[in-house]
């Protein structure tokens, strides 16, 4: 197999730069009255500008497809590659111009200068174009192609046009917008960055190795998170259901809506993988140069950063890189656009290691990349034997790293952290695979798909019974033997709080 690099980089956003004070008349006010709540998400965003593929009066001015076009152009025009040697042609995105055919096909349609070439559409939401790079990635791997295109492009704000709300039933009665439409209509803006791929490096200025990319979803244990084409997050029925389109769109069904309750959870399996991989040593937080994070609003940051420092494997701030507050939220675009501003930004230098983090809400699918900086002096011309294993499972329950991998690639073993370090690792491992497995439990499913039922609930109650009982007991002896005050009284609080749960069913069940 061969390496993998990208050489070059392109992109694409749409228009002039679009501040705060600007985007309702861009996007429209809903029955012609201001957001009440657009000030409150953009402070928590941290979002100062964006762009939109749309004139102030809601007309769009490139498709999905053309904006990818141009990326891709873009980042031809940076290399010395005829564009008919491209033989490959990979496109991400969470909505196409069009229902059919695939996204891929009509963002071919826009470049006449390709050749008839392999393509692949991958659909999702912000690691769609993650998708679209790791199939690229591996073709060029394998050796079964050369030259290969990875493009990610989105436009949702056709999505946020005041029009669109305005056909819903409950608008149209004075009604107004749920807060599950409009938060992200405030989140989030159009562009598109494009990738060329190719099994060598630049012959001049820099180049990145792709050592890996890791893509986990947890879709059979959460429910939808970010989602369209129904009108709640059970999810139990499409727009495609209803007797006809206007009667979706009425009752709102083919609006784009974001549970913002579940968020958290989102955060927090991205971090399990996270240690996962430092587990696994595909990860060594100390050998990170630049960390690139597809946060989607800087509220999150903060709950990163406290997550990984409690696990004591923090990567210090000063390495992090983002452009959201002046590119906005592109979706799956959003990597693209951040490595494509760090790539020409002059910064990086031969030898540096890039992790790139990127946490998709749609229904809880995590990817991650590592990149190595390459120069024109520091590339060895390696190929792996066929049958060996790069990959590792980071989610199962065995975190040693595989026979086949641990003999051909010594050098990514495990480090070995200090007892405090590995403590904190662990228990933070711990829980997160706990609150994780629970989503899996029967009556949590049925929860989170509305099927819920009385008799769930006292049978539920009937279980829980013994823990609350046992609880207070076993946190308040935890405390007897603990030697540090704070600590100490900070489980006989816990335990006191248990004892209230078992007041409480005793009082109100029992």
């Amino acid at each position: 197999m061969h390496d993998v690099f990208i050489t070059s980089i392109g992109k694409f956003l749409p228009g002039a730069p679009i501040n705060n004070d600007q985007m309702e008349a861009y996007l429209g006010k809903v029955n012609g009255r201001s957001s009440k709540v657009k000030n409150r998400i953009l402070k928590s965003n941290g979002i100062q500008q964006r762009y939109y593929a749309l004139d102030q009066t809601q007309r769009t001015t490139y498709l999905n497809s053309q904006m990818a076009a141009y990326a891709v152009r873009d980042a031809l025009s940076q290399s010395h590659l005829d564009p008919s040697m491209i033989d490959l042609l990979c496109a991400g995105t969470s909505w196409a111009d069009l229902l059919v055919p695939g996204f891929v096909s009509m963002v071919h349609g826009e470049l006449p200068e390709l050749s008839p070439i392999e393509t692949l559409t991958s659909m999702g939401v912000c690691c769609a174009g993650i998708g679209a790079l790791k199939y690229a990635t591996s073709q060029v791997k394998l050796g079964e192609k050369r030259n290969a295109i990875a493009v990610a492009s989105e436009q949702p704000s056709r999505l946020f046009k005041h029009t669109n709300f305005e056909a819903e039933t409950g608008i149209q009665s004075g009604n107004s917008l749920s807060f599950d439409s409009e938060f992200l209509r405030w989140m989030l803006s159009d562009g598109a960055g494009a990738f060329l791929l190719q099994n060598h490096p630049n012959s001049s200025g820099i180049s990145l190795k792709i050592e890996w990319i890791e893509s986990i979803s947890h879709a059979n244990a959460y429910p939808v998170c970010m989602y369209a084409g129904t009108k709640d997050e059970t999810a139990q029925k499409s727009w495609m259901d209803y007797s006809s389109y206007v009667e979706a769109a009425q009752a709102g069904a083919i609006n784009l809506r974001q549970n913002i309750r579940l968020l958290d959870d989102v955060i927090k399996l991205g971090v399990e993988g996270w240690l996962r991989l430092i587990e696994a040593g595909r990860v060594k937080p100390n050998e990170i140069d630049w960390l690139l994070c597809h946060y989607s609003s800087h509220f999150f940051r903060g709950q990163i950063v406290e997550l990984l420092d409690k696990a004591g494997c923090m990567i210090p701030e000063e390495k992090w890189f983002t452009n959201l507050y002046t590119r906005g939220n592109t979706g799956c675009a959003s990597i693209y656009l951040m490595l494509e501003e760090l790539f020409h930004s002059g910064k990086l230098q031969p030898g540096q290691k890039i992790f790139c983090f990127v946490p998709e809400s749609g229904r809880f699918t995590t990817a991650y990349m590592l990149l190595t900086v390459v120069g024109t002096d520091g590339w060895k011309n390696t190929t792996v034997r066929s049958g060996e294993d790069f990959s590792l499972p980071i989610l199962g329950s065995n975190l040693e790293p595989l026979p086949e991998y641990q003999s051909s690639v010594s050098d990514l073993q495990p480090s070995i952290p200090s007892p405090s370090e590995y403590l904190l690792r662990q228990l933070a491992l711990v829980w997160l695979e706990f609150e994780r497995k629970l989503q899996s439990v029967p009556m949590v499913r049925k929860l989170n798909r509305g099927e819920f039922t009385l008799d769930d609930y006292k049978a539920l109650l009937r279980n829980l019974r013994p823990q609350v009982v046992e609880g207070a007991r076993w946190i308040a002896r935890a405390a007897s033997n603990m030697t540090d005050f704070k600590l100490r009284s900070l489980f006989i609080g816990h335990a006191q709080d248990e004892h209230r749960d078992f007041q409480m069913l005793e009082r109100n069940y029992v």
